[in-house]
């Protein structure tokens, strides 16, 4: 990113609007691709949905604002979500892109995909705390008196959480899923750490649940510990962030930062992984603060081998191909973009752009394209007009998967994995890659 020049007073915000095609600037698509748009007959499917924030349930967005773009960006056509949330539209061969906009507590929320062929494109939509009263949710409490006695020197994690002895739990399916207990050691990198499951659906609520340190005594109870070490080529990183997770049929268990050595725990759980993270301050000017982050995540096969994560960090690529998206807007040029050949295991382009509180905009693209200049109806423009302090992220992101050019092949079988519904989530994303740019705009 360029550090002079990259904004100016009086039009950082047109630049920034411009990326992602508030502007007059740009225009054209992505001939890179062609197997995107539409048939003479051709119809593009979906559901679009309001998720709970505090548990899974989930309610048709009804009213949802569908908008179907031409290759230039400009609308072809508007829709509403009817009260099903499932919508079956025509997608002609004009058809290119798609949007949909929902108001959640008053702020906006628009996400595009550009490139989008005919077919199904899944279940969309936000998080709306609106609908947590939908959720039978119970607050428990426990009491560790006597683990912290029997386990002096450790730290407990209560849901992955070391700052407290009460959990909020969500039925799923009827039922409340297990409250995960860790014990990890607070200085003694040597010690085994330990972790147990608490069947919470015979307890009344805000009952005080006495926790046995038996709980912890099988074998099955006790942690394997990880070699684990960042690639040579992190050498720059001189503490490395480890983390390690369990996924299970009632989602992701037991996220623990540690402060030492990386621990899993396979006696309970069978689906475990490692991650690293990386975030750098990249400066700033009078008008912005640049930030990287880079992360990778891997699934723990064998806990004997040791676990090499290799983080991505092309923090110069990742800056020159952002502000080319920038630069372009800012001469009034086609907003052509190349993210294409920065690192491995990538497929995705997401830029998001907004202010909390007001709106929001993302939109989904190839790596490699240009940019159309996205139309909406004036109502949904006008809450980014009242945007003053304003964020951008540009990130790629991959699963190792798909090629930089399987764009649509990559959402297609996301759909089909989506609409299988598996209780526990599919091994297709156990390997994780993502590189972030973000700009805090003053």
């Amino acid at each position: 990113m360029r550090r002079k020049g990259m904004y100016t007073a009086s039009t950082s915000m047109l630049f920034i609007l411009g990326a992602i095609g508030l502007t007059g600037c740009g225009g054209g698509s992505d001939d890179s691709s062609p197997d995107s748009g539409g048939t003479p007959d051709g119809r593009l499917t979906g559901d679009v949905v309001y998720y709970a924030a505090a548990c899974d349930a989930t309610q048709p967005a009804v009213g949802t604002d569908i908008i179907v773009h031409r290759k230039d960006g400009s609308i072809l056509s508007q829709s509403t979500v009817p009260s099903t949330g499932k919508f079956d539209i025509a997608w002609p061969s004009e058809a290119y892109h798609f949007s949909y906009a929902q108001t959640i507590n008053d702020e906006l929320f628009v996400t595009s995909l550009l490139n989008v062929v005919a077919g199904d494109i899944g279940i969309v939509g936000g998080r709306n705390s609106n609908l947590d009263s939908a959720c039978s949710c119970t607050d428990f409490n426990f009491s560790f008196d006597d683990i912290h006695f029997a386990y002096n020197g450790y730290t407990v994690y209560l849901n992955g959480d070391n700052r407290t002895t009460r959990a909020n739990v969500c039925k799923q399916d009827g039922q409340f899923p297990p409250v995960n207990l860790v014990l990890t050691p607070s200085h003694d990198d040597g010690l085994t750490s330990y972790a147990a499951q608490i069947d919470v659906n015979n307890y009344a609520a805000n009952r005080t649940i006495y926790v046995d340190p038996s709980i912890f005594e099988n074998a099955t109870n006790e942690s394997v510990l990880l070699d684990a070490v960042l690639s040579s080529a992190n050498s720059n990183i001189e503490y490395p962030d480890f983390r390690t997770f369990s996924e299970t049929d009632y989602g992701r268990a037991n996220w623990i930062a540690w402060m030492m050595s990386p621990h899993i725990f396979p006696g309970l759980f069978a689906n475990n992984f490692i991650t690293s993270s990386h975030f750098d301050y990249l400066g700033g000017d009078d008008y912005g603060e640049v930030y990287y982050y880079t992360s990778r995540r891997h699934r723990v096969t064998d806990p004997d081998d040791t676990q090499i994560v290799q983080l991505q960090q092309n923090q110069q690529k990742m800056l020159q191909s952002t502000d080319a998206i920038l630069t372009s807007f800012g001469e009034d040029g086609a907003s052509n973009y190349d993210f294409t050949g920065i690192g491995t295991g990538k497929t995705l382009l997401q830029v998001n752009f907004g202010q909390n509180g007001i709106a929001h905009w993302t939109i989904e693209a190839p790596l490699k394209g240009t940019f159309p200049d996205l139309d909406l109806p004036t109502n949904l423009q006008t809450p980014f007009e009242q945007i003053t302090q304003a964020n951008l992220s540009v990130m790629i992101y991959g699963y190792f998967s798909h090629s930089s050019n399987q764009y649509n092949q990559f959402r297609t079988k996301a759909v089909e994995i989506q609409r299988a519904d598996l209780k526990t989530r599919s091994d297709f994303y156990d390997n994780y890659v993502i590189e972030q740019i973000s700009v805090d705009i003053y």
